[in-house]
């Protein structure tokens, strides 16, 4: 039914829906293709924040154990120790997923809290799989005033064969020789992006199905208007059309008359005596002739009875006897 209501008007149906349409997509391309690449690149901006905050708090918890070794609270084998287990427990970021590891400048694993089995073990050749010495380069890193940032690829606390990259930060805590580090795995990064993409796309949708619903809404209205216009058009020609009839036949009618009563009423010369009429060129005719070139009359001839008196007194006067002597 729908479909039949509009095909009539698939220009205004289109003029009509299709800027919000436009509107939508436009939206959608914007949102897709800029903003949201714009968020990715933020947010792992803000990761990169994040892990070099969290290294930061790390070093000034590591300052505290420090002066108390210093100032001969504890020893320096209790103070390290008792460090290594505060580090050891601390989580931060996205589900509680971050975690800092501690290996010292001769790429000695200190600390790990999610393979302890590594602790003691000697990192000085260790390889990536893209063939660099991790370790060596976290330290020539974390040796630096600011510390700084190195991306590699390590295994996937979900899946530990599986190798995926990774983002850390690197900084050295001097005093202890110890190199602080945390990290990001990209693919939680691409997780949040996801289900931000998710509610957008959801959003999309629920906005592209109002828009479209309010267009319906409105194409409607407007075919039930335009219709009504286009109607009371139609009843407007129509009814001009017949004005314009009678009009004409009413014209022509009056021209009709207008002609016949030209004929009749017009000035005519005519004789006082023979009653012969002069036409426009000044020829006299006989008054039958003239009429009737001038106009659909016929003549028929007979006698009135004063010209019957005139022309046949002798038969009028035996008519007048007979009835006389009756």
């Amino acid at each position: 039914m729908v479909s039949s209501i509009y095909r009539p008007y698939k220009k205004e149906v289109i003029r009509t829906i299709f800027p919000p349409i436009l509107a939508i997509l436009l939206f959608i391309v914007t949102l897709f293709a800029v903003a949201l690449p714009v968020f990715k690149q933020n947010l792992l901006i803000q990761k990169k924040a994040l892990i070099a905050a969290e290294v930061q708090t790390v070093l000034s918890m590591l300052k505290y154990y420090q002066q108390l070794v210093s100032s001969g609270t504890i020893s320096l084998e209790l103070g390290r120790k008792m460090a290594i287990e505060q580090v050891r427990k601390i989580r931060y970021g996205f589900e509680g997923k971050g975690y800092f590891w501690i290996n010292d400048t001769k790429s000695v694993m200190v600390m790990h809290p999610r393979l302890k089995k590594i602790e003691g073990k000697d990192f000085t050749h260790f390889i990536d799989s893209e063939g660099r010495h991790l370790f060596q380069e976290f330290i020539a890193l974390a040796q630096k005033e600011n510390g700084g940032y190195v991306q590699y690829y390590w295994k996937w606390e979900k899946n530990p064969e599986q190798i995926i990259p990774k983002l850390s930060y690197v900084q050295l805590f001097r005093p202890w020789g110890w190199v602080i580090g945390t990290g990001i795995f990209f693919e939680d990064v691409n997780k949040e992006i996801a289900q931000l993409t998710k509610g957008l796309l959801c959003i999309s949708v629920a906005i592209i199905t109002i828009t479209l619903l309010l267009s319906c809404y409105i194409v409607m209205n407007s075919l039930r208007e335009m219709q009504k216009r286009l109607a009371a058009e139609k009843e407007l020609t129509q009814y001009k059309d017949e004005l314009e009839k009678l009009v004409e036949q009413r014209t022509k009618k009056l021209q009709e008359a207008m002609s016949k009563v030209k004929v009749l009423s017009g000035f005519l010369p005519i004789c006082s005596s023979c009653k012969k009429i002069r036409d426009d060129r000044g020829y006299w005719n006989q008054i039958e002739s003239y009429i009737q070139e001038h106009s659909e009359a016929d003549f028929s001839h007979g006698i009135c009875p004063d010209c019957a008196v005139k022309l046949y007194p002798e038969l009028y006067a035996s008519k007048v006897d007979n009835v006389d002597n009756s």
